[in-house]
């Protein structure tokens, strides 16, 4: 007989209700325009230890969140459109760069006002610095995708999200009771290796898998899930951390999958649907309702969504006035980049297991999380459809043929 005593214990249980609450949250937010990671987020919360206590962290939510953050990075680096990317390098580079100075260098700050010490500092700056293009299936549906400040937005966040994962390693190793230059240089020099295999072997690997007509698509899809874990793995084995390891496996597998849209559709679906709606909820259960009566993470969250508003906003106005881009086209590319969600999360609760931010600031940054995922989806909204109105021809990016 199922024990239904508070909080479950039967994992059928654990997993049957995680699944209803994501069907739940599919179908609600569905019809709004407000991200449905933070209904996850505040399901989480108020199902999790620091809420109801209906559902308990372990195994089934520990299990699947961690494999959900995996596919979160993964899909970071699939999903990144290298090709148009490559066709305007520059937009993209200039306001990548100034996404990442102009967000790092105010956190790093404020970070230190706020009690932390060099590294917890570094991390937030580097967590906040990056951003999750939750607000890019807007711009898909509204016809915008090949819109050049869109295009420079999207490019943006590879430069972005790398440097905050680069940052991480570098952080955790001169953090570390690491034997001097090596000790800490070491897992880093690995890791470049394992990019530079990665980059140059699993394409070639891959085409030919795919090509292979007698492999079906079940096949296909249990070799992408094998690298990803695989390359999560030996990250974690070097001595950095395996969120590495999934971003560098999503970059390395991202044209071959490409062009393979059956299969590439079914990743993302049972990623989507899957995996990391169990992260969002993770998350969530890390926040106690008893924060929204605190003051402290407030503050330090209102200083955090300023800073990181005014960093991306800026860093729009002027790659807009560099390349000519309109005023609602420089709005349009601060509610892309204003979401914190993938990266951010992924370098959060990895700087807190290390020890090296505590409980406080995790809650702060999940609170700019809800946000600014909830601004920055209302914001591009309206830029959206003011620029589906008045949509000047001559700003478009030329397809890639």
């Amino acid at each position: 007989m199922l024990d239904l005593s508070l909080p479950l214990q039967d994992v059928l249980l654990q997993f049957t209700l995680v699944l209803l609450v994501v069907l739940l949250v599919q179908r609600v937010f569905h019809r709004v325009p407000v991200p449905g990671l933070i209904g996850l987020l505040v399901i989480g919360m108020l199902i999790g230890p620091g809420g109801a206590q209906i559902l308990p962290a372990e195994p089934v939510v520990d299990l699947f969140g961690s494999i959900g953050l995996l596919f979160i990075m993964f899909l970071a680096g699939l999903e990144i459109d290298l090709e148009t990317v490559r066709n305007h390098k520059r937009e993209s580079a200039l306001f990548g760069t100034l996404c990442l100075v102009l967000s790092f260098l105010p956190v790093f700050a404020a970070g230190l006002v706020f009690g932390l010490a060099w590294p917890g500092a570094v991390l937030l700056a580097a967590a906040l610095a990056s951003h999750t293009l939750i607000s890019y299936p807007i711009i898909q549906r509204m016809g915008l995708v090949d819109h050049r400040p869109v295009v420079a937005a999207v490019g943006g966040t590879l430069l972005t999200d790398t440097a905050a994962l680069v940052v991480l390693v570098v952080v955790l190793q001169l953090s570390g009771a690491g034997d001097g230059v090596l000790g800490w240089a070491g897992p880093i020099v690995l890791l470049a290796v394992l990019a530079a295999a990665a980059l140059l072997g699993l394409p070639r690997l891959a085409r030919a898998l795919f090509a292979d007509p007698e492999a079906s698509l079940a096949e296909n899809a249990l070799f992408v899930v094998a690298v990803l874990l695989v390359l999560s793995t030996l990250a974690e084995l070097i001595g950095t951390k395996d969120i590495l390891g999934a971003f560098i496996a999503g970059i390395a597998l991202n044209l071959s999958l490409k062009r393979r849209k059956v299969l590439f559709e079914h990743l993302i679906f049972a990623g989507r649907m899957l995996f990391i709606p169990f992260f969002f909820i993770q998350t969530g259960m890390k926040l106690e309702l008893a924060v929204f009566g605190q003051l402290w993470p407030w503050v330090m969250a209102g200083v955090l969504v300023l800073t990181v508003f005014a960093g991306k906003g800026a860093s729009a106005w002027i790659t807009g006035h560099r390349f000519g881009y309109t005023q609602t086209d420089r709005w349009a590319m601060t509610g892309m980049t204003l979401p914190q969600a993938a990266a951010t999360l992924a370098v959060t609760i990895t700087a807190e297991d290390a020890g090296l931010i505590d409980e406080t600031v995790v809650d702060a940054v999940i609170l700019v999380i809800f946000v600014t995922c909830l601004g920055g989806a209302l914001l591009t909204r309206a830029a959206a459809l003011r620029l589906r109105r008045h949509h000047d021809p001559e700003t478009r990016a030329p397809r890639a043929h």
